[in-house]
């Protein structure tokens, strides 16, 4: 993953993937431990919303 931006920018209809908000969602779903496929899943999920 790419550097944490430091504010949000909310962009539509996704998040960007610098985005701190991404970044807090992938780290409450553990993502530390994912690699290739899930981790590509867990990323295009934190992103939706």
């Amino acid at each position: 993953m790419s550097k944490v931006k430091k504010k949000c920018c909310r962009s539509k209809p996704k998040r960007c993937k610098s985005c701190p908000v991404v970044a807090l969602r992938l780290r409450k779903a553990g993502a530390d431990d994912l690699s290739g496929k899930a981790l590509t899943r867990a990323i295009k999920i934190a992103r939706i919303y």
